[in-house]
């Protein structure tokens, strides 16, 4: 019962809550990650993959191809190349679409 009043106390003030709208699809992931970059410019994501622990930075996306995308990570000045299949968690850091800022995306392959 206090599970449910707060749920509920959490979807009146608008927080998300860890449901089955926080999982991805793979293409769901693609197709958010083509969208920051084409129509995100302030919005940066932080990863987690496969074996690792989240990246310690939000990174912005530079570009996106069937199988890798290439984030480039502003405070330490570095690009990185990641597989997509890679990506088991993503975050954002700004409210983007239906996404919510600081939830935990998980990511499920199929």
């Amino acid at each position: 019962m206090v599970f449910k009043r707060h749920a509920l106390s959490m979807q009146l003030r608008g927080e998300p809550e860890m449901t089955k709208e926080s999982t991805l699809s793979s293409l769901k992931l693609r197709q958010l990650l083509i969208d920051l970059k084409e129509h995100g410019p302030n919005t940066c994501v932080r990863v987690r993959l496969l074996g690792e622990m989240w990246r310690s930075y939000f990174m912005r996306v530079v570009g996106v191809s069937e199988e890798r995308v290439l984030f480039n990570d502003e405070v330490k000045n570095k690009l990185y190349s990641v597989p997509l299949n890679a990506i088991m968690q993503i975050e954002l850091d700004h409210k983007f679409k239906e996404y919510q800022p600081h939830n935990h995306y998980t990511i499920q392959f199929m």
